[in-house]
C-alpha cells in the first residue's frame, strides 16, 4: 500500500468517525458539523481516488 492509499483510507476512516459521532450526538449543532466534514472528507477521498485512477503512474 503506498502513500497516497494510506491517505485515501485516514480519510475514509475519519469520514466514519464523523459519521457515527454525528449520529450519536444529542446537539444539533454537532451532528450538523459532523454530517458536513464526513460529507467533505467523503468528497475529498473520491477525488483523490479519481486522480489515483487516471494516473496509474503517479500511484
Amino acid at each position: 500500500m503506498n502513500e497516497l492509499d494510506k491517505r485515501i483510507e485516514r480519510l475514509e476512516r475519519r469520514a466514519a468517525e464523523s459519521a457515527l459521532i454525528a449520529d450519536l450526538s444529542p446537539r444539533a449543532e454537532i451532528r450538523i458539523h459532523n454530517i458536513r466534514l464526513a460529507d467533505e472528507l467523503r468528497q475529498v477521498a473520491a477525488e483523490l481516488k479519481a486522480l489515483q485512477s487516471e494516473r496509474p503512474w503517479a500511484a
